[in-house]
This record gives structure tokens, sequence and C-alpha cells, in this order.
């Protein structure tokens, strides 16, 4: 194919501008491993760059499992970022951190991915990036597909990858497939590093790519990689409505009792299926923190109950959950212990409930295990320091919370825009990558002004109240002594 540079340049682009992964001006750490995809995603954004005004930030985690590979892999990023006049900051693991249990190598690759996400996640942060940029291609998006098919995955994990998650990472060589970024890299003369372990079969997705993939090329379908891929794409979109379908359904019928929460019984069941087993998988959430253990069979022997004659009827789930049915109640909860707590609460009193505060003023949080104190100060009063707001305290324009606050948990679905990031961002999302563990991520109070989180304490305010040369007064929230 002649021009081929420009025209998958151009293919690039279009995906940059269809998901609206980037925007002039902003800062993108690209993720290099040296192989030719990250190759040729960082060749692509940086000849993409003078039109999009774009500022890279080259990073590469040495995973040190190759050891001199390994090194040597560090070393040809660092090299092709010095030769493109881009920062670049390499991270390392120490060999201690591949012990995993029973040689089991598949553990070892889950492991890599983790450390890697949490690697880039911390890098962005320490930078200032907008986006995570990363090489995954239209074969990795068939791959994926294949992958979670054989393992029994349903329509949501079928879906595979998403172009742009959390408003965080993005996927701008989503739509370009493999062979034509190697083709790519040829015409433009460009070296890359080839991983010797991609060559183990022992691994699956490896025994996926080098040898189910072209069996169903050679005997079935030549274009399976596209076929694949756009079926997962397809999923996706449905998949994504059907969340949101389901949130907005589950904030119409869901009340708050106690330690857990109650849903319409009737609306639940006038409900598609798809729709009620995700609503009901919000409520488990919410409840519980997390789906762990949670299984398909979970979720259908739960709703089964709404099939009773009397609509009467008790499931006990994984980890202390239990629902139960009465009349048109649908009751999810964490299951009483002893001493009269519920499984799994942190701090007395049970289940975190809402408060209001006034503002100015103060209100005592028992499940929390904190008092929340409001003053309003005037601007020229206070030097506000914008990296450690959110922690200890919290500087807000006063004026854009009139009061009184709202305080509570974290519910499923909810957002906000964290300091300096470009867009909204799940509250999920980024307790996880602040490493907050499961079972506290329930117990970490929300800062609410109307509908809209003002602040996650002890992490995060929201953009959108943060105070700025124009405001004329300070609202001052912090953790009173009890």
């Amino acid at each position: 194919m002649k021009n081929l540079a420009s025209t998958i340049e151009r293919q690039v682009r279009r995906t940059i501008e269809r998901y609206d992964m980037l925007r002039p001006a902003e800062r993108v750490l690209v993720a290099v491993s040296g192989g030719p995809d990250s190759v040729a995603l960082l060749t692509v954004l940086h000849r993409l760059t003078p039109s999009m005004k774009l500022d890279l930030h080259v990073a590469h985690l040495d995973h040190g499992w190759r050891g001199r590979a390994s090194a040597r892999d560090a070393e040809f990023v660092r090299r092709m970022a010095v030769r493109l006049g881009l920062p670049v900051t390499v991270g390392h693991l120490g060999p201690r951190v591949w012990q995993v249990r029973e040689g089991r190598q598949s553990s070892r690759e889950a492991r890599a991915r983790d450390l890697r996400h949490r690697f880039l996640v911390e890098t962005a942060r320490e930078i200032g990036a907008h986006k995570v940029a990363l090489g995954h291609t239209r074969n990795d998006q068939a791959e994926s597909f294949l992958l979670r098919l054989l393992r029994g995955s349903g329509a949501r994990g079928l879906a595979g990858t998403y172009p742009v998650v959390d408003g965080l990472i993005i996927r701008p060589l989503i739509d370009v497939g493999r062979a034509d970024l190697i083709a790519y890299l040829k015409e433009k003369h460009l070296t890359y590093r080839v991983d010797a372990t991609n060559r183990d079969l022992g691994l699956t997705r490896n025994r996926v790519r080098r040898r189910l993939l072209p069996f169903l090329e050679r005997e079935f379908n030549p274009n399976i990689v596209e076929t694949l891929a756009h079926a997962a794409d397809l999923l996706r979109d449905e998949d994504s409505l059907l969340g949101d379908i389901a949130e907005a359904k589950y904030r119409q019928i869901v009340s708050r009792r106690g330690e857990g929460v109650v849903l319409q019984a009737r609306s639940l069941q006038e409900l598609p299926v798809p729709v009620r087993r995700r609503i009901l998988r919000l409520a488990l959430s919410e409840v519980r923190g997390d789906l762990r253990r949670i299984a398909l069979q979970h979720v259908e022997q739960s709703l089964s109950l709404l099939d009773h004659p009397r609509r009467r009827g008790h499931v006990s789930l994984p980890n202390g959950t239990a629902v139960d049915v009465q009349g048109d109640q649908l009751r999810i909860a964490r299951l009483a212990e002893p001493g009269g707590t519920a499984a799994g609460t942190a701090t007395r009193g049970g289940f975190p409930r809402e408060a209001l505060c006034p503002v100015p003023g103060e209100v005592a949080l028992p499940a929390f295990g904190l008092t929340l104190r409001a003053t309003v100060v005037p601007r020229e009063t206070i030097v506000v320091d914008l990296k450690s707001a959110g922690r200890e305290r919290a500087f807000l324009d006063a004026d854009l919370l009139p009061g009184p606050l709202l305080i509570r948990p974290r519910r499923p679905g909810d957002r906000f825009v964290p300091l300096g990031a470009p867009g909204t961002r799940k509250v999920k999302s980024f307790l996880i990558d602040r490493k907050v563990p499961v079972d506290e991520r329930g117990r970490i109070p929300l800062v609410l002004s109307g509908d809209r989180i003002a602040w996650v304490v002890d992490h995060e305010i929201d953009d959108r109240f943060k105070v700025t040369d124009a405001t004329r007064r300070i609202l001052v929230l912090e953790k009173a002594p009890r």
C-alpha cells in the first residue's frame, strides 16, 4: 500500500476524534514497552503533536524478569525518547515481585498487568498528565474476545477493550491492525524490541495469538481479526447503553435503610432481565463495596425471589450478604454478627448513613469515625495549597457551595472531576488507583453540594469547586477532634 504511513496516521487521528481521546495542549503519558505496537504508538503521536499541540512524556516499566534483555528494553526506550526530544520515566521492579506460588506463569502475567497499571497511573499523577496512552490494537481486541469467550464470559466481558477508560486511559491504535503497524514501522525504517515471552505457548494468550487465530483465519475466515473486533465493538456499545439504563433505573427504585438498600420489587420485576441483573449487581456492590465471589448463579438465585407466589424468601450470599424479599421490598444487607453489627463493618454505628452539615457549622459522623467542620473565611485571610488540598482538609469556593452539604458513602456510578483532571472519573476507579483497600472504599465519606461531589474526604477535591483568582470567600472543610 502506497503512503501507508499517512493512511495510518489519519486513521489514528480519526480514532482520537471519534472517541474524544485528546484535546489540544494536553499532556499525554505514552506507555512504551519497546515492542512494535508501542513504538508505533509513540511515533504516530509524535508526528501528530505539531497539529494537535500535544505534550508527550514517555513511560517504561522494567519488569526485570528477563535479566539483561529487560535492561536492554529499558535502554532502547530511553534512547528513543531522547532521540525524539521527549522526557522519559523508567520504573524498575525487583526480583521478589515475581515469586509466584506454584510456578504459575499466568499469575505472573496478571500481576505484571496490575503493577504496570499502577506505575502508569502514579507516574501520570506525578507529572500532571491528563491521559495515559496504551498501544492496544485491533488484534488485541480480537484476542481478548476469544479469550473471554473461552472462559465463558457474558456480553459484558466479550465487549472487550474500551477505547477510553474513566477519561484517563486511551487506546489510539484500537482501530489499526498489527500487520499494518509492522508495515508502518518498516516504511519508516524504525526498529523495535521483541519480547521472547511472546513466543511462550504456555501462556493462553500466546496460544490464541499464534495458533487459534491463524487457524481460524486459514480454515474459516481470512478476515477473522476484523470480524471478532467488530463484534466486540457492537457488544461494547450495547453494554454502555445497558449500563446507563440500569444506573438510571436503579436511582429510581432504590432507597436506603440502615445498613442496606431496598429495591421496589414490583418495579424491578417489570424490567427486562438484563437490566434486572445489572441493577441487582449495583445494589450488591453498594452494600458490599465490591462484587468478589458474586457469580451469575447468585444473581439469578436472588432475582428468583421475585417469582415467589407470595413474594417471600431469603438468599444468603458469600461474604456475609443476604437478599430477602417481603411484599414489594427486595432488601440487600450485610448479615448481622453476634455483636449486633453488620458483617464487615469497621466502625460503630453500622453502615455509614447520610448526614447534613450546615455551612458554617459541624456534624458528627460516628459511622465514619469523625466530625466534619465547615468554616467560611475571606479569600485574603488564608493561603491555599492546592497540592495538599483534599487530604487533611479541603479548600473550596464558598460561593459555589451554599450549603447545607450532604455527607454520605459512595454509591455505584458516583463520578467527580479530580483536581486538574480534564473530565469526570468514577469514584470507584479513582480509589482503586489510590490503592484504597476494597473493605475501606465504602467507609470513605463523600461531601456533596446538591448532586455534585465536592470532596472525597482524605483524598481529593472536585476541580469544579476549587479556589481560583475569582474566589471571594473560601469554604474550609476539615476533620475536627471528636
